[in-house]
């Protein structure tokens, strides 16, 4: 006997869980990426402990590269849930780090926008900080840099602006995973709406069931 997973059958609801699972481990990615260019070709050079501004950029760069981990963690786990929903330790594990995800990324995003405003507000002054000059208008006068100072405002706005998109973008995924994780679980509803709207009452518990044998063309109801 089948079953129907907030309005769907359990092939398609299967299908949503993967595809949100492989978003996550895309975005998780390209996020990582981003972060590791920002270090490599900016932070890099600006890294030290007595510029609180330069501080704050190291820390929300290394709150997205763990953001970004756990979400590629959190896509992979969602993945493997989609092909064995009847487990219940790892339904409780897509749902604790979709959560933790939201929660991160939501933060990361945050620094993000501070690291992005104080830039403006500096005029990128912690991203010179490795050169020897103090105006930002001699930029073209500073051959000791050890970078292209003609760029690094640019790049590091670019980047940050990215890097903030993606944060949102997972945020987003992994609130819906955590959702469709949720309706696994048969916790108390998220809008207060009674859990006979997602599945009908039956004395026997979901785990009892073989979701896996279930047909997605013609699915049933307890």
């Amino acid at each position: 006997m089948c079953l129907r997973l907030g309005g769907l059958s359990v092939g398609d609801f299967r299908k949503v869980l993967m595809k949100t699972g492989l978003v996550l481990v895309v975005l998780g990615h390209v996020s990582f990426i981003a972060a590791a260019l920002l270090h490599g070709t900016v932070l890099r050079y600006v890294a030290t402990p007595h510029d609180a501004v330069a501080l704050q950029y190291c820390v929300v760069n290394i709150l997205s590269v763990v953001s970004a981990i756990l979400v590629i963690i959190s896509g992979i786990a969602a993945i493997v849930l989609s092909r064995y929903l009847p487990s219940i330790p790892l339904r409780w594990a897509v749902f604790s780090s979709s959560v933790a995800c939201a929660l991160l990324s939501l933060t990361c995003a945050l620094g993000l926008l501070a690291s992005i405003a104080v830039t403006f507000a500096t005029q990128g002054r912690a991203l010179l900080a490795a050169c020897t000059f103090e105006n930002p208008e001699l930029l073209a006068l500073a051959p000791d840099c050890p970078f292209d100072p003609t760029r690094i405002y640019s790049s590091s706005l670019c980047l940050w602006g990215i890097s903030l998109v993606f944060c949102m973008a997972e945020s987003v995924f992994a609130v819906r995973c955590s959702q469709l994780a949720h309706q696994l679980l048969e916790l108390r509803p998220w809008l207060g709406e009674s859990s006979h709207h997602m599945m009908q009452e039956s004395p026997e518990p979901v785990e009892s069931h073989d979701l896996m044998g279930c047909p997605s063309s013609a699915p049933l109801t307890l």
